[in-house]
């Protein structure tokens, strides 16, 4: 567990007088986390350290396989890299750890120790109300108040911050978006759910229909969707900024007897080939269950009308 090269100097020059550390997945960074980096940045803002967000480049559930059949990720941890950068609106120093089954074996004590305080120079520790790290079987996480008496570090201890008097976690978004309920998604991660993915080769249905249809492959094979149905989505194409409204199929196609799950976009008033390109795909409403239609023409009016409310939320 050590920092990259590349960005050994540069951490040697911010950490020198000292940092103030939050240790998480961050996965989604919803609202509670959100809660979180206001403290760590107000308090090294008081402090006058550097802000450090020490998280992982793997989930730990998964590489330890607790429970992994439906588990789904909020965001692409594979993306994150080390060194200074905006992490969702916060200027902080992101410390990327690569954990596997060895790492998994460090008490929370030994962690402290090795990486937080021989590393990066700790002098606060910011925890969330149900934080843990460290391994179950060398479990010594409740001694940490000792261990900063004796190297002379602080520990704030956040408060939990609720939706609907119960607890927001990464957990509760999951469920939320397993059911559909995009509402309480967007509640509880303080903006709509987003996903990223490149347009790959479909079977080219769409556009016999006159919707042509941007087929994605997601960025991390593991990342969270919605319940299979009809959505009204936004979409950003790679290298710009403009939203383009669109609709989303999550799903087979049962009136073509297609029973396979596909992700297709179409892009309302857009004729640009996209294969190959990056798309970010923004859910906004959730519109209708995917369904077997009596005629192609009774689907082509369908697609009409989707098409004709994805634009209106768009526009609202």
């Amino acid at each position: 567990m050590t920092l990259p090269m590349e960005n050994q100097h540069e951490a040697a020059d911010l950490f020198a007088r000292g940092t103030i550390v939050t240790v998480g997945m961050f996965d989604g960074v919803h609202v509670g986390h959100r809660h979180i980096l206001d403290q760590l940045t107000a308090k090294a803002r008081e402090l006058e350290f550097q802000p450090v967000v020490v998280t992982f480049d793997q989930h730990p559930r998964i590489v330890l396989g607790k429970d992994v059949g439906d588990f789904r990720l909020l965001s692409d941890v594979k993306r994150r890299r080390s060194g200074l950068c905006n992490f969702f609106g916060y200027e902080v120093y992101l410390h990327v750890i690569h954990f596997d089954r060895q790492s998994a074996m460090h008490s929370a004590c030994q962690f402290v120790k090795d990486c937080l305080l021989d590393q990066l120079n700790m002098k606060a520790l910011v925890l969330g109300y149900d934080n843990m790290f460290g391994s179950k079987a060398n479990n010594d996480f409740d001694q940490l108040p000792r261990l900063a008496e004796e190297s002379g570090f602080q520990i704030v201890v956040d408060t939990p911050v609720e939706a609907g008097g119960v607890a927001i976690s990464s957990t509760r978004i999951r469920h939320a978006l397993k059911s559909g309920t995009l509402d309480e998604v967007k509640e509880l991660l303080g903006r709509n759910y987003a996903v990223a993915g490149t347009v790959v080769r479909g079977r080219g249905v769409g556009k016999t229909l006159g919707y042509p249809t941007a087929n994605i492959s997601l960025d991390e094979p593991m990342q969270a969707l919605p319940k299979e149905g009809v959505y009204a989505v936004s979409v950003v194409v790679e290298g710009g900024k403009e939203r383009f409204p669109a609709m989303a199929n999550l799903g087979p196609q049962p009136t073509f007897d297609e029973k396979t799950s596909t992700f297709e976009v179409n892009i309302i008033g857009s004729s640009e080939n996209l294969y190959e390109k990056h798309l970010t795909i923004e859910f906004l409403v959730y519109l209708r269950e995917t369904r077997k239609f009596a005629s192609v023409d009774e689907l082509v009016s369908q697609l009409e009308r989707d098409r004709s409310a994805s634009l209106a939320i768009f526009n609202q």
